[in-house]
């Protein structure tokens, strides 16, 4: 069985970046993830460092993944990068650190599409006030919806889509509660999700918890919020054993499946960046 990487599901830190970069030179391109691997190994005790590839960087290092570079029928605009840098650390500076490094070592064949930096808020709430992450499944169940089986193509590995949102806090403070947690389809105070007679269809999780054809479309989220006063929101991070999966519940919240139901959510929170990745196991970075 193959190693995933063990920021997936490590919740230890609360301070977080997400570097996204566009390879600008390719003939260096895998000397450079080496040294970030390099790097990586270097910080261990007070961070840990995820590492994922878009489809042409993936294809030019291994070639043995196929996946699709990010795309919604133009609903959702389509940013597709080429490396994904995730930190975790202990504290700010830590993450500081650990970022800047790894970006003055990436810096020599890949250039910045975007950097954020991201926060464990209160008790794992969204910026909204609700607690994100709620339906995650737990225990084996986790590895089961994050992580390519065996026997499959990139096993061990996990499919990623990243996103970042940009909230209207001022527009969904002015709902009362009780129409807040119809957006949501759970209580805010509690976080108790609502039963199949009272969740409205357009709420998110009549939208996003679901089966399709007998199999639970679970995925394993670690979405966390970002932002100052005047721009704020979440950058949203999933990991599944299969891509369709991603694309299938994107496709229910923006009304591209048969129903053409909309999640109420969008009304109030927008994405703006938006790319799948595939982050290898650890056997395939040593293998690099």
């Amino acid at each position: 069985m193959s190693s995933f990487q063990p920021g997936i599901f490590d919740k230890r830190f609360r301070d977080q970046v997400f570097l996204e970069y566009l390879m600008e030179d390719s003939d260096k391109a895998r000397q450079t993830v080496k040294a970030l691997l390099t790097l990586r190994a270097q910080y261990q005790d007070n961070a840990v460092i995820t590492v994922a590839f878009g489809p042409a960087l993936w294809r030019q290092l291994d070639g043995q993944v196929d996946f699709e570079a990010f795309s919604l029928d133009g609903r959702v605009p389509a940013t597709q990068a080429d490396l994904l840098v995730w930190v975790q650390a202990a504290d700010r500076s830590h993450a500081f650190d650990v970022a800047r490094a790894a970006h003055l070592t990436v810096s020599q064949a890949f250039r910045q599409q975007l950097e954020i930096d991201a926060f464990v808020y209160h008790d794992l709430r969204d910026l909204t006030g609700f607690v994100d992450g709620i339906g995650n499944p737990v225990g084996d169940k986790a590895r089961l919806a994050a992580l390519v089986p065996d026997g499959q193509p990139g096993a061990g590995g996990s499919f990623v889509l990243t996103q970042k949102w940009v909230h209207n806090l001022a527009a969904f403070e002015q709902l009362p509660v009780s129409e807040q947690e119809n957006v949501f389809g759970r209580t805010k105070a509690d976080a108790v999700e609502f039963d199949e007679e009272r969740m409205p269809n357009d709420s998110h999780v009549g939208r996003t918890d679901v089966d399709r054809d007998g199999v639970p479309q679970k995925i394993w989220r670690r979405s966390v919020p970002y932002g100052g006063t005047l721009e704020h929101g979440s950058y949203f991070v999933a990991f599944c054993c299969e891509q369709s999966r991603l694309d299938y519940l994107l496709r229910r919240m923006f009304a591209l499946n048969d129903d053409k139901v909309q999640d109420r959510l969008t009304q109030f929170s927008t994405p703006v960046n938006s790319s799948y990745w595939y982050a290898p196991p650890e056997e395939a970075l040593a293998a690099m």
